[in-house]
């Protein structure tokens, strides 16, 4: 959304900084600026603050949180029904920061959020518009991101105790190698589709609102593309295999899924082109198996003229004998 610090400057009593600034505040408390132009700025909204920051008054009102700078005219606001409970204990837990109780009371107020306190708990209703705020975590975020990142202390992760027992990962590489030789290419394609058992509440792409309960479609959409470049690419007489290896989630339960475009013959005939990865017995396939590794030489220029399949050097009238050809070269 393109807004400029004029348009944004009627929203406050007192100045506001540069627009510089006001593009680094927002940048540096989660919201991505993608341009400035003079004093435009074209804010990214994401998708789950599309319904209180789609308006001027809306960007305004994440400003004013950020700056900690009152609107000239603070709107009378709605409240969520719902009410989420969190302590200052669990939001210093989730984040790893040991914020004080009165920065956390001067966020809530920043946001317009609507609190009571019993007790450690903090029970806490959003705006309206603040359809994202529905658990303890959304309201450590919004304390995190307000009061700045920069303030939880880097922690180092504890070492492992023991080392991972990576036999079923070594197993799923080396059926994965295995078709690689039988001159499968492996693809890997998104898990979003048209039509599914599970529906994303808030999906990035509306045409492809649910997840895939198979890797079936996507992989048929990329062996039709795969084809028109079929006879450029491979040897004559060979066509393209593909294959994919990914999860999948009906509503039967989410499981990891292979499948490929044709049969392996030798794998049996009792093995088709699909196979549930989840339930497989792959430890033991790959208890001792070491995943091939592709070393990449250093980066050569490639030739910026287009390849060819069959090279001419001269045109001669038809008849033309050959000796003549090789007299006048």
């Amino acid at each position: 959304m393109k807004i400029s610090r004029n348009e944004l400057q009627n929203y406050f009593a007192v100045p506001l900084p540069s627009t510089g600034a006001i593009a680094d505040a927002f940048t540096f408390h989660c919201f991505e600026i993608e341009e400035v132009d003079g004093d435009i700025l074209d804010v990214k909204v994401l998708t789950n603050r599309a319904a209180d920051c789609s308006s001027e008054a809306g960007i305004a009102a994440e400003l004013s949180a950020i700056l900690g700078v009152p609107l000239k005219n603070e709107s009378t606001d709605s409240f969520s029904k719902k009410t989420v409970e969190v302590s200052l204990a669990r939001i210093n837990a989730i984040l790893g920061s040991n914020f004080l109780e009165k920065e956390v009371d001067d966020v809530f107020r920043r946001l317009r959020f609507h609190v009571e306190k019993n007790g450690e708990v903090f029970h806490v209703a959003a705006p309206l518009p603040r359809t994202d705020i529905e658990i303890p975590e959304d309201v450590a975020e919004e304390v995190g991101r307000i009061l700045g990142y920069d303030r939880v202390l880097a922690t180092e992760l504890p070492p492992a105790s023991q080392m991972p027992d990576q036999a079923r990962y070594r197993g799923i590489e080396r059926m994965k190698d295995h078709l690689v030789e039988q001159g499968f290419v492996e693809v890997s394609t998104q898990s979003f589709t048209k039509e599914g058992d599970i529906h994303l509440a808030k999906s990035l792409d509306k045409t492809k609102p649910a997840l895939r309960v198979s890797l079936e479609e996507n992989l048929q959409e990329a062996l039709t593309h795969a084809k028109q470049h079929e006879a450029l690419i491979l040897p004559p007489k060979q066509k393209v295999k593909l294959f994919e290896v990914g999860s999948v989630f009906p509503k039967t339960g989410e499981y990891l899924e292979l499948r490929m475009t044709e049969r392996v013959p030798e794998w049996g005939d009792a093995v088709g082109t699909t196979d549930n990865l989840t339930v497989a017995k792959l430890e033991e396939y790959g208890k001792e198996y070491m995943p091939i590794r592709y070393t990449l030489g250093a980066y050569k220029p490639f030739s910026l003229y287009p390849f060819i399949t069959r090279d001419i050097a001269v045109w001669v009238h038809q008849g033309t004998e050959t000796g003549r050809i090789e007299d006048v070269i």
